[in-house]
């Protein structure tokens, strides 16, 4: 598998170094500050992996409508136009987009959607804790904002992000905190506060390695992939 990757940080660098290590060739690195190279790049590649930042995206967009080539993306911070220009390149080829490229994200994201109804439903009061580097920028993590996504699709609850101001905790109301420190891979921790007892559910990541080793295994089953738009959670 020949692969085009773009973003030259941490999580785009332990990419290429995986990818090397596990005998796949890495036919070209961008990052942002020269992303508009890509315009110029036409040598062909099996998928094009995006760990970089949401001011690529009209680069690679364009990329992708020229060459349909499949896209897998863990960029995060992608507001509400930016999500829709990233599933709209489904049309041109296959793309997987994910917030988290864990595994044990993907179980913790099905126990939530099977049981989070019922316990709020039930009276229980949900809280999300997320921790990660002192060098991430978006505030809640985007798989924070998946997790919630699951607990409450409808958009039932109000999210508090942080609790700031003194009161009672609100019943229509689902708290989020965001720590930020150190080498702090990612971890992040579900809580359903019930009447004299809780439910902990929580995922913690050693090293960035398990999302590059989940990036490769999401980019080895998208290119079997007809055009159309793909979570991890699908594809694994």
């Amino acid at each position: 598998m020949k692969i085009l990757l773009i973003g030259h940080g941490q999580m785009g660098t332990m990419v290429g170094e995986l990818a090397l290590a596990q005998g796949l060739e890495v036919a070209a690195v961008f990052s942002t500050a020269n992303i508009e190279n890509l315009k110029k790049f036409n040598q062909p590649v099996d998928v094009l992996i995006d760990f970089s930042s949401p001011q690529a995206l009209p680069a690679i967009a364009a990329y992708v409508e020229r060459m349909g080539v499949p896209l897998v993306s863990g960029t995060t911070g992608f507001d509400e136009d930016a999500q829709r220009q990233l599933r709209a390149l489904a049309a041109y080829a296959p793309v997987l987009y994910s917030t988290n490229f864990s595994t044990g994200i993907v179980i913790i994201r099905r126990i939530l959607r099977q049981f989070s109804a019922y316990l709020l439903d039930s009276g229980y009061e949900a809280e999300l804790i997320e921790a990660h580097h002192n060098q991430k920028k978006d505030v809640p993590s985007g798989t924070a904002q998946t997790l919630l996504s699951e607990i409450d699709p409808n958009g039932r609850f109000t999210r508090v992000i942080g609790r700031g101001e003194q009161g009672a905790r609100g019943r229509q109301e689902i708290g989020v905190h965001s720590l930020r420190g150190g080498t702090e891979a990612g971890r992040h921790e579900v809580i359903f506060f019930g009447q004299d007892e809780q439910i902990q559910i929580a995922h913690c990541a050693a090293s960035r390695e398990i999302f590059a080793r989940g990036a490769l295994l999401g980019a080895e089953k998208l290119v079997r992939q007809v055009k159309g738009f793909y979570t991890f959670d699908q594809l694994i």
